[in-house]
């Protein structure tokens, strides 16, 4: 049925709109950075529960991304999307922008669609230890739980008290992108994480870690303190790579991510750095 006044949209029509789209910006680019803005979104499985089996489940959840660009996510081992995820690991995870005020449909939003793997540690004889899981050394499942941290500070005791595990989206298939009206497309996983590819930060992380420790451990304390409302005076930085720093406290060992809020080059770390120390210091 075709409405009063509209014209037909042919195929044409799409090809069309979806190259213009690519024309004016960089869509896999843009989703990067809506990823990284946003750090929740839409988990839809495919419910296992007889009365709707295979029919698609949806609920919100916080998530991380990892250096590869992938999302990951900490569910509970009863909840039923885990039980969805073990059955069939064909799901989405849906993005979009916050708080949108008047029409909704003229804001961005973006629906990833892939695999999730249950990710477990090398040498874990556990039953998610399988081929169809995504293996970590325990130095990386570290790593992730601490870049979750900064989407979710209490992550570590849903982790250790109440049987909760991450899972990552380690295929992206597809993703549906669209910017506003008449800036759609369809964006190929593989043509996105090209594009999460992270600058190579080597050549100068020694150097910058080594002056922020000896010369600026006020301001590692007060960016420490401002996220995670501590009064901590021995905080230094532990690591950094092209969307944010990681830092310490020496006094409890406790290890956080705190993004830049976008990926930046090497010639952008300094100003980088110092806009996170006047933002902690702003909210001190």
């Amino acid at each position: 049925m075709q409405i009063k006044g509209c014209d037909k949209v042919t195929d044409s029509d799409i090809i069309i709109a979806e190259n213009n789209s690519r024309k004016s910006e960089n869509p896999a680019q843009n989703v990067l950075q809506w990823l990284i803005d946003v750090g929740h979104g839409v988990l839809s499985t495919l419910a296992t529960k007889s009365a709707i089996h295979n029919f698609p489940l949806s609920s919100v959840v916080p998530y991380a991304i990892n250096k590869e660009g992938k999302p990951y996510i900490l569910i509970a081992s009863i909840a039923a999307h885990t039980r969805n995820l073990t059955t069939n690991p064909n799901s989405s995870l849906f993005v979009s922008y916050p708080n949108p005020g008047g029409d909704p449909q003229s804001h961005w939003r973006a629906c990833l669609v892939g695999k999730f793997k249950q990710v477990f540690v090398i040498g874990d004889d556990t039953e998610s230890s399988t081929s169809d899981g995504f293996p970590v050394s325990e130095d990386e499942l570290e790593l992730m739980l601490t870049r979750y941290r900064a989407q979710v500070p209490s992550a570590d005791a849903y982790l250790k008290t109440h049987n909760f595990s991450f899972w990552i989206m380690d295929e992206i298939i597809s993703i549906r992108y669209i910017a506003g009206f008449g800036k759609i497309c369809w964006i190929d996983g593989d043509e996105y994480l090209s594009t999460t590819v992270q600058t190579n930060f080597d050549d100068v992380k020694k150097e910058s870690i080594e002056h922020m420790n000896d010369d600026h451990i006020d301001a590692m304390n007060d960016i420490y303190n401002a996220h995670y409302g501590k009064s901590s005076s021995n905080v230094i930085m532990d690591d950094l790579d092209s969307r944010g720093i990681f830092l310490q406290c020496l006094e409890t060992k406790h290890k956080v991510y705190i993004p830049y809020g976008k990926s930046i080059e090497k010639d952008e770390l300094r100003i980088s750095i110092i806009d996170l120390v006047k933002d902690a210091r702003s909210n001190l």
